[in-house]
C-alpha cells in the first residue's frame, strides 16, 4: 500500500511539473527576438550620441541607454539561452536603416533625429514589453518583461523631456 501510495504521489507530482514547464512559445520567442533588436538599436544609436551628439542632454542620456540596453540584452540573452532562444544579432532592417540615417548627420540636426528616434522606439518597445507583460505564455519571459517596465517607462519619459532642438 505505502509503494502504491508513494507511486502515486510520484506521478502527481510529474505531471505538476510538467504542467508548471509551459513550452516557449511562437509569441515569446518573437518577443524575445524584437526585444534585443530594440536594445541592439538603443546601443548603437546611444554609441554614436556619444561621438556625434552636440548636446549634453543628448550624451548624458545616450550614455544611459548604452548601459541600461547593455544590461538588459545581457539579462535577455541568459534567459533566452536556458530556453533554447536565439535572440537578435543586430537591429532589425528597419532599424538599421534609421541607424544609418541618423549616422549621417551632426550636431543640433543629429541630436533632433536622435531624440525623435529615442521618443518613438522607446514607444514601441514599452508597448512591446508590456503586452509580454500581460499575455505571455512563458512565466519567465513574462516576468522579465515585468520587470523591466519601469525602467523602459522611464527612459521613454526620459526622452520625452529632452530638449526640442
Amino acid at each position: 500500500m505505502t509503494r502504491m501510495l508513494m507511486a502515486t504521489l510520484m506521478l502527481v507530482l510529474a505531471g505538476t511539473a510538467a504542467a508548471q514547464a509551459v513550452k516557449t512559445t511562437q509569441a515569446d520567442t518573437d518577443f524575445v527576438r524584437r526585444a534585443s533588436s530594440a536594445s541592439l538599436t538603443q546601443i548603437a544609436l546611444g554609441k554614436l550620441a556619444a561621438e556625434q551628439a552636440s548636446s549634453k542632454d543628448v550624451k548624458t542620456y545616450a550614455a544611459n541607454m548604452v548601459a541600461d540596453h547593455t544590461q538588459a540584452n545581457e539579462a535577455l540573452a541568459k534567459l533566452a539561452g536556458s530556453k533554447g532562444v536565439q535572440i537578435a544579432v543586430a537591429p532589425e532592417p528597419a532599424q538599421q536603416q534609421e541607424i544609418d540615417r541618423i549616422k549621417a548627420l551632426d550636431g543640433a540636426a543629429f541630436d533632433r533625429a536622435y531624440s525623435d528616434a529615442v521618443v518613438r522606439d522607446h514607444k514601441q518597445t514599452t508597448g512591446l514589453y508590456q503586452l509580454e507583460a500581460e499575455k505571455g505564455d512563458d512565466v519567465e519571459i513574462r516576468d522579465y518583461a515585468r520587470s523591466q517596465l519601469p525602467l523602459l517607462k522611464e527612459h521613454e519619459k526620459s526622452a520625452g523631456s529632452l530638449p526640442p532642438f
